[in-house]
């Protein structure tokens, strides 16, 4: 009961010391608990003991919002024991790294990490300190005591990642092997653009500091522990990278090349020299389709492992999967075979790449729809290989979900795509006749990975998207530059 009271009281004076509110009043609370204390495991379960249930938590920030997420309310709070992430996909609020906040909300996993899926939020008015790091060192010999907490340490980088989700490094924490950590810089960073990790070679040293984090690959039920910085001033490279190095290396070669084969160089005739470069343009011709194709190879022997892997699948869910994931590698595969035909490796024909990629998938289906046309209306567009890619991927989900549920009831049907061009402005249209979308008509629902992966694309591409469906068909329309 003096608790509880003592409780009542703290509250009244947050509210009356200029406390930001940034969410609806906290109502009848009894109990406010620290961040380990709402994560402790006091019956030795080896499960939160208040998982699921609805707490009132105070912590101090240890990252500004809208950092790692920019469209939602994504920060860690922490003690000197423990940490955790406040989510929320509806509550807003202004709250910079060192600030102490009293969280209302309720504690669930996300992907074996626990987090605590905010009500409410209070941003208590007093002096912001940000907490103090945890020795990577530390926590790399036992990183599940410290997730959701700001860590800090030296590292060497043993392997550089990128994919479209995400970029970052593999570190080994220590001489051991054993001691590895993953540095993660999500797609949803609002920095992301400004980490030059390109600087960065294998053998570096680093330093590197940002929120312990975990994640689990549901297929497979592997555990990677990752380091996410919050600003470039995370990742600070301790010496003179390697990189740098190599570039000084070659750089006194070109010099002394450059000293020795001067005179002969100045004796060179205008002819002589245009033969020169005729002779390299041509080899670097020869040398770009090389790239391409080897590339285009390499993908279609991953396609044809997925093709192996599908074969002995013994589940539908992965075999789906694995097709899914052969259709965007095939997407990715006629870009390189386009760049290999052509003498041109900065553009790529948009219109002909996209009426090969939709024909190609109609092939693959043509079994299950023998009777779906195809209706093209498309002018003539070059686009940039970067954005050709993404333009395809985009294409691939969409068609590719056509002829799996538009049509998957259908003998017959008709799928067209449109392009053209208005003023500096490309349009593009993909319709169907099928039954049109479930639920709500004219809006994208889910949460499936098409749909994750449909949406990423069109911001990838700044494209306006415009949906319309109803029970005649469904029809998606792109606008981008």
């Amino acid at each position: 009961m003096v608790m509880s009271r003592l409780v009542v009281v703290l509250l009244g004076l947050l509210l009356i010391c200029n406390c930001s509110l940034h969410a609806q009043q906290i109502d009848d609370v009894e109990t406010i608990y620290s961040v380990s204390e709402a994560l402790a495991d006091h019956d030795g379960d080896g499960s939160i003991d208040l998982l699921n249930q609805t707490v009132v938590i105070s912590g101090r920030a240890s990252v500004d919002n809208l950092i790692f997420n920019e469209q939602r309310l994504s920060v860690y709070i922490q003690d000197d024991s423990a940490g955790i992430q406040v989510f929320s996909g509806t509550l807003k609020a202004d709250i910079n790294k060192g600030d102490s906040l009293v969280v209302k909300g309720t504690i669930e996993l996300y992907y074996d990490k626990p987090e605590i899926v905010a009500d409410s939020v209070y941003v208590v008015g007093d002096q912001p300190r940000i907490p103090a790091p945890k020795s990577l060192s530390q926590v790399a010999t036992n990183p599940e005591n410290y997730l959701g907490m700001l860590v800090q340490g030296r590292a060497v980088v043993s392997q550089k990642k990128a994919s479209s989700g995400y970029r970052g490094l593999t570190v080994t924490v220590s001489d051991s092997s054993e001691h590895i950590l993953e540095v993660y810089i999500a797609q949803s960073h609002r920095l992301k653009d400004e980490f030059n990790l390109e600087l960065l070679s294998i053998g570096d040293e680093i330093e590197v500091t940002g929120v312990l984090g975990k994640f689990v690959f549901q297929t497979s039920g592997t555990v990677t522990y990752h380091v996410m910085p919050r600003t470039t001033a995370d990742i600070k490279a301790m010496g003179f990278p390697r990189k740098y190095l190599s570039y000084l290396g070659w750089f006194g070669i070109f010099s002394l090349v450059l000293i020795f084969g001067w005179n002969f160089v100045l004796r060179r005739q205008v002819k002589s020299k245009t033969h020169e470069l005729s002779v390299a343009l041509d080899e670097k011709e020869i040398l770009m389709q090389e790239i391409h194709h080897r590339v285009k190879n390499n993908l279609a022997k991953i396609v044809a492992l997925l093709d192996l892997q599908i074969s002995v699948a013994d589940h539908p869910a992965v075999e789906k999967s694995l097709s899914n994931s052969k259709s965007r590698i095939n997407s990715m595969t006629l870009i390189h075979e386009k760049l290999y035909q052509t003498q041109k490796y900065q553009t790529v024909r948009l219109d002909t790449y996209l009426k090969d990629l939709v024909t190609t998938i109609h092939q693959t289906y043509t079994d299950e729809n023998q009777n779906v046309h195809l209706d093209f209306d498309l002018e003539e567009v070059s686009f940039s290989v970067d954005k050709t890619v993404v333009c395809g991927l985009l294409v691939n989900e969409l068609v590719v979900n056509a002829f799996k549920y538009a049509f998957a009831n259908n003998d017959e049907g008709v799928l067209s795509m449109e392009l053209k061009k208005e003023g500096k402005y490309i349009k593009l249209r993909i319709s169907d006749d099928g039954p049109g979308l479930p639920g709500a008509f004219g809006k994208i629902e889910g949460e499936g990975l098409g749909t994750i992966l449909i949406q990423n694309f069109a911001e990838q591409l700044e494209a306006d998207l415009q949906v319309q469906s109803d029970e005649n068909g469904t029809s998606f329309s792109f606008t981008f530059q």
